[in-house]
């Protein structure tokens, strides 16, 4: 029988995922050979849930650490959880995001987008 491969998810389901469900899906995706060698740490604040995440890649890993910030990220992204929903259900992407000012990213130049760059 021919498998088939299955679209994004259900707007439904998107919007029922909890960000630790979220970044607990990243982390399942990240490609170990790009992400090797890079230690990055990441705040990310959603502005509409008023939820913070701490994310850190080290050693290939992509771990994540509910309500707090670091003092020591590498990077902060500040969006709305309305904006990640719609990137996640590829009604909007990354970049069109940043240039629409729906993402902001304070730091270190290029962390996101080599971020994203190490995931599958």
């Amino acid at each position: 029988p021919k498998m088939s491969r299955a679209g994004p998810a259900s707007p439904d389901v998107i919007r029922a995922l909890t960000l630790d469900m979220f970044f607990d899906y990243l982390a399942i995706r990240v490609n170990c050979a790009r992400a090797e060698g890079k230690h990055w740490v990441m705040n990310w604040h959603f502005t509409d849930t008023e939820q913070r995440y701490v994310l850190t890649l080290q050693n290939s890993t992509l771990t994540h650490v509910a309500g707090k910030e670091s003092p020591r990220a590498d990077t902060t992204v500040t969006m709305s959880r309305t904006t990640l929903d719609e990137i996640t259900l590829q009604k909007l992407s990354f970049a069109d995001a940043v240039a629409a000012n729906r993402i902001q990213v304070q730091g270190t130049p290029g962390v996101l987008m080599g971020f994203l760059a190490v995931l599958d």
